[in-house]
């Protein structure tokens, strides 16, 4: 492998392949296309060092025992336009240096050990050049197999790390946006009012993390929204009516125990005495297991529209593709 200076596309993924990385994957960066190494043992860390030449439009590394940081020199990377290292464990805060590659829009960072607030890339968006790979995403609690990306993503997964402090605003702006994963995090906060400008949105899923206040009444503008998820959180008041939201039942809520009104059996009152500012959340019984989207983005700098082109395979149940 190391001696194949002109190699463009290398797939090894799902084998049974140990150890680390190899060092010469740097310079094999200013040929490869396309690097994955999905589903297989390695471990230690990310190579370090990809030089300002570095070709690389597509790096997954997802499903392995990665440890350590992320190298900031991937922002050298700035053919870059997918960089997928879910369920690995990496240590790091968000990486906002991924402003850099100018054409990155699909970022998993799901299942590791992200924390600290989720930043802002600082980035404009270019379009992507079309090439043809496949990507296993999750959306609406299925792992799918998505083929032939073309143009852009509309979709951010972060959950299940340590995420703290509240949702970006910026995310609100996101008009394209059709999937929004925060679960599994440590976010504080309200559900933003202006989650209702995404009217692409057909998946939200914000459970296990410490929002409070109500659900926004706004969201049942969300005419597309097939996935609701915010359980195991501070939320309290009357459960917005109406719409999409007469197909949610009460796995949508549970550990809430503020809320009240369909679908649940516990009937709103006139008025409602908020819940105290030091309130404790419910706590998660059965562990706070991911349930959607392999789904992943970044945090575009208010970005107002996305566009996206993808063929969707068939569906396999995300606990028994672990």
């Amino acid at each position: 492998m190391c001696q194949a200076n002109f190699m463009n596309y290398f797939d090894v993924s799902y084998n049974s392949l140990t150890g680390q990385i190899p060092k010469c994957i740097i310079d094999l960066s200013r040929s490869l296309v396309v690097l994955n190494l999905e589903g297989n043992k390695f471990h230690g860390t990310i190579p370090l060092t990809y030089p300002k030449s570095c070709k690389l439009k597509m790096i997954n590394l997802s499903r392995n025992q990665l440890e350590g940081s992320m190298p900031s020199s991937l922002a050298n990377c700035l053919d870059l336009e997918v960089l997928d290292i879910g369920r690995n464990h990496i240590n790091d805060t968000f990486p906002s240096w991924l402003g850099g590659p100018p054409k990155l829009h699909i970022l998993v960072l799901r299942h590791n050990h992200f924390h600290g607030k989720i930043g802002r890339p600082n980035a404009g968006l270019a379009e992507p050049l079309e090439y043809d790979y496949s990507i296993t995403i999750a959306n609406k609690g299925n792992d799918m197999q998505c083929t032939k990306i073309l143009t852009v993503f509309r979709v951010i997964d972060f959950s299940g790390n340590n995420f703290t402090g509240t949702i970006p605003s910026c995310i609100g702006e996101l008009r394209g946006l059709q999937a929004l994963n925060l679960s599994n995090n440590d976010l504080q906060g309200e559900i933003l009012p202006s989650l209702v400008h995404m009217t692409d949105l057909e998946s939200l899923d914000l459970s296990n993390n410490k929002l409070s206040g109500e659900i926004p009444q706004g969201l049942t503008q969300l005419t597309f929204l097939e996935v609701f998820n915010v359980s195991y959180n501070f939320l309290m008041g009357p459960i917005p009516q109406g719409r999409q939201f007469g197909a949610f039942d009460n796995n949508s809520f549970p550990g809430n125990s503020r809320l009240c009104g369909p679908p649940l059996s516990k009937r709103c009152g006139n008025a409602f005495e908020p819940s105290p500012s030091n309130a404790i959340a419910e706590s998660n019984t059965d562990g706070g297991d991911s349930m959607l989207i392999d789904w992943i983005i970044r945090c575009l700098g208010c970005v107002s529209e996305f566009a996206v082109g993808c063929a969707f395979g068939k569906y396999l149940t995300d606990r028994n593709h672990e």
